[in-house]
């Protein structure tokens, strides 16, 4: 565990509404503190080597730049930022979000609280599963009951 230091999160969606549901719910936690928004793959490239987050909630469907290439070009060139996908999208984009370099998966359809927990593991260094999906994942990819 890092310690009690705030969590600096970038969110990145092509849905405002998104974003904004997250920002309120994350802001809820006392160590979560969200430090900028993005709408595509671009956009968070640009704002995590302005922000310097710890961790970028990453939507892998937009248009432009999609959330695989942009994690895998993120991973290269800021290889401690943890990448956490989240995404409607459950089995199909798996193994290729794995392959960019995300340090966890979860589903939109999450629960608040899940959510929270999901960007504290990642922030620890662990590597989150909502839901555990029936794959061959690499042994470090921890599943999330509810």
């Amino acid at each position: 565990m890092k310690g009690l230091s705030d969590i600096r999160v970038l969110l990145v969606d092509d849905y405002e509404v998104v974003l904004l549901g997250l920002r309120r719910m994350l802001e809820l936690d006392g160590r979560i503190k969200v430090v900028g928004e993005a709408s595509n793959g671009e956009e968070a490239i640009a704002k995590a080597a302005t922000l310097q987050p710890d961790i970028i909630t990453m939507d892998l469907k937009m248009p432009g730049m999609d959330g695989i290439t942009a994690t895998r070009q993120l991973k290269q060139e800021m290889p401690n930022v943890h990448v956490l996908a989240m995404t409607m999208y459950g089995d199909e984009l798996i193994q290729e979000a794995i392959d960019a370099g995300v340090s966890g998966y979860i589903l939109k359809e999450t629960d608040c609280d899940q959510i929270i927990q999901a960007i504290h593991q990642t922030y620890d260094g662990l590597h989150p599963m909502i839901p555990p999906l029936n794959l061959r994942l690499p042994a470090e990819f921890i599943p999330i009951s509810s």
